[in-house]
C-alpha cells in the first residue's frame, strides 16, 4: 500500500514538474520575433566523362521565394523548371523541354547472356 502511495505522489509531483517546465518554454515561444529570412545560392555541374550537366538557382526573401533548375534528360533533351512560392498561391511551377542540338543521347546498356552448361544428373 506505502508503494501505490509513493508511486501516486511521484506521478504527482512529475506532473507538476513538467507543465511548470513547459510552459515558460511554450510562452517564450509565442513572444519570439524572427529576423527577414533572405538567402541566395547557385550551382552548375557540367561533367563531360558522365555525361551529367545540371544546374540550380534561388533565391528567397521572406514569404517569397523564386528558383530554377534544369538538367539534360537522357533523351538529349534540356529540362528547365521554374517555380515560385509564396504565401498566398502555394508552389507554381512552369517546365519546359527543348532538344540539344549535336546531343549524344546516353548509350543504351548492353546486356551479355552468358552460356552456362547445365549438368544432368541421371538416376537409375
Amino acid at each position: 500500500m506505502f508503494s501505490k502511495i509513493c508511486i501516486l505522489l511521484l506521478a504527482f509531483v512529475s506532473a507538476i514538474a513538467a507543465q511548470s517546465y513547459y510552459q515558460p518554454l511554450a510562452y517564450q515561444h509565442a513572444e519570439e520575433k524572427h529576423a527577414p529570412i533572405s538567402y541566395e545560392f547557385h550551382y552548375d555541374i557540367h561533367d563531360d566523362h558522365t555525361g551529367d550537366v545540371h544546374g540550380r538557382k534561388e533565391a528567397r526573401k521572406d514569404d517569397h521565394t523564386q528558383g530554377e533548375y534544369y538538367l539534360i534528360d537522357a533523351d538529349g533533351y534540356k529540362r528547365t523548371v521554374t517555380y515560385q512560392v509564396d504565401g498566398k498561391s502555394g508552389f507554381i511551377a512552369l517546365v519546359h523541354r527543348e532538344p540539344i542540338k549535336g546531343h549524344q543521347p546516353a548509350p543504351k546498356p548492353v546486356h551479355k547472356v552468358l552460356a552456362v552448361p547445365v549438368l544432368h544428373a541421371y538416376h537409375h
